[in-house]
């Protein structure tokens, strides 16, 4: 298991003041759920009821969707951004 980062959405942070946690895990999907674990309001900022994925997940900058999803394997060091999507006019 490899070592990420991933860092929280704007305006949220973990209860002790942290933007970004460390996780462990082979894959997105893995970090992913590590990091709902650290901080669970994460899960309806990524995840539609239904669990599909609604969010934009960036692994070093590159949207995984561009990738394997959330089966994109993770090396050590990899910084994780969500981005939930934004609407307005």
């Amino acid at each position: 298991m490899a070592t990420a980062y991933v860092k929280l959405p704007v305006g949220m942070t973990t209860a002790d003041g942290r933007r970004e946690v460390e996780c462990s895990g082979a894959s997105v999907r893995e970090v992913i759920d590590q990091a709902i674990v650290a901080e669970p309001r994460m899960r309806p900022r990524i995840f539609r009821e239904d669990g599909r994925m609604y969010a934009g997940v960036f692994i070093n900058g590159r949207n995984i969707n561009a990738r394997d999803g959330l089966d994109t394997p993770i090396v050590d060091g990899d910084k994780l951004t969500v981005l939930p999507p934004i609407a307005g006019g």
